[in-house]
């Protein structure tokens, strides 16, 4: 049976485990609805604790009688609990959501090449709004590059040494367009493809430059 918080705990523990996974998790999304029904059932909940204490202090006397003052005691203890539940809530929601996001983001940066380009991988772990997100950041990125059209500013700042490359991936991401076409990259195969086709991939831990 779970109590109020654990589903919130399971977000930021989600978060944690995988925070350095090369691969974003998938969205939890069954997690996410849980833990706002218990704020709006919270919430309620509080509204009705705080309209109780209301009424006890309206129609109690002037001073309260010890036990009229208990039971405005506990009705506030009562909803101070109810709120700091709510607070840590929304605290675990937003933290789960900025850990997704900052992740997207340094990911768009990586693949250089557009939402297109992120691995089928990433894509089918995101919520529908994260996938929002992306195509609009991405858009963004590739904005401001624009203003740089001299500057790579998704290149590594190390020059390569060798035009071409030989790769392992690392994980499945689907099917990429290089220079020369159209290139399937499929968990553990090996290709010898274009430094600056793949560079974004090496960067992202996708493939691995095979020495």
């Amino acid at each position: 049976m779970s109590v109020y918080g654990d589903d919130a705990h399971k977000l930021i523990r989600d978060a944690k485990r995988t925070a350095e996974s090369p691969v974003l998790a998938p969205y939890r999304g069954d997690l996410v609805r849980n833990v706002l029904a218990e704020m709006q059932h919270l919430s309620s909940s509080l509204r009705e604790i705080m309209a109780a204490r209301d009424r006890v202090i309206a129609t109690s006397s002037s001073p309260p009688t010890p036990e009229i003052a208990a039971e405005v005691q506990g009705l506030t203890v009562a909803a101070t609990m109810h709120s700091l539940s709510i607070t840590r809530s929304k605290r675990c929601l937003l933290a789960y959501a900025r850990h997704r996001v900052t992740r997207l983001v340094d990911t768009v940066w990586d693949l250089s090449g557009g939402a297109a380009t992120i691995p089928v991988d990433v894509r089918r772990n995101l919520s529908p709004q994260e996938s929002d997100f992306v195509a609009g950041y991405t858009a963004l990125v590739s904005e401001y590059k624009g203003l740089f059209l001299d500057v790579d500013l998704g290149a590594a700042l190390v020059p390569p040494r060798d035009l071409f490359v030989e790769v392992r991936v690392l994980k499945d991401c689907g099917e990429v367009q290089t220079e020369s076409g159209a290139v399937r990259l499929v968990k553990n195969s090996q290709h010898y493809l274009r430094r600056t086709d793949v560079e974004p991939f090496i960067t992202a831990g996708y493939l691995r430059h095979i020495q």
